[in-house]
């Protein structure tokens, strides 16, 4: 397999299954039977693989350093976000505010996988850690970081997410 198939395969791998991810994500998304940690953890995964279906796809990144890594969502959100600058062509501010808010999440969002930063960010959604010599279960927490994601910019930055889900096959970040 040639690099360039080797990639446009993981691409296509790692979109199929941030959609997979997503689905799993909205089903358990506020839902009151269902930890809030868990809606987190797949919407975590989600936007890490979306991430790397885009940049696997439109940059020249190495293959095997963007399938290792669990960062690099806070930086497609900022490209993509460059995608939709005809949409909103005369409202920059809405635009300049929406992506202000958009980083803020995804940033939020990225720290959620425990293999970020355990040591300064030890809140995530799937293992449980230590604070001020509490050990924490992430079923146990409440996430106030990502109250955004409940407010009118939340489900803005959510449908956004969707959109990019749903046209990979048409867009472009290069």
């Amino acid at each position: 397999m040639t690099e360039a198939e080797r990639r446009r395969a993981f691409a296509e791998a790692f979109i199929a299954q941030a959609r997979s991810d997503w689905t799993v994500h909205r089903l358990l998304a506020g839902r009151a039977d269902v930890h809030v940690c868990h809606g987190l953890h797949y919407l975590q995964m989600a936007c890490e693989k979306l991430a790397k279906a885009y940049r696997l796809r439109d940059t020249q990144s190495s293959v095997d350093e963007l399938v290792s890594t669990h960062n690099g969502f806070e930086k497609f959100v900022g490209s993509f976000f460059l995608t939709l600058k005809d949409e909103y062509r005369g409202k920059d501010a809405q635009l300049r505010e929406l992506t202000s808010r958009a980083r803020t999440l995804a940033r939020e969002i990225e720290k959620l996988a425990p293999a970020i930063d355990r040591v300064t960010f030890p809140e995530n959604a799937e293992y449980p850690w230590e604070r001020d010599a509490h050990v924490i279960a992430p079923c146990r927490h409440a996430f106030p970081s990502l109250e955004l994601l409940r407010k009118a910019g939340g489900g803005t930055f959510l449908k956004l997410i969707k959109r990019a889900l749903d046209d990979f096959e048409r867009v472009s970040l290069s």
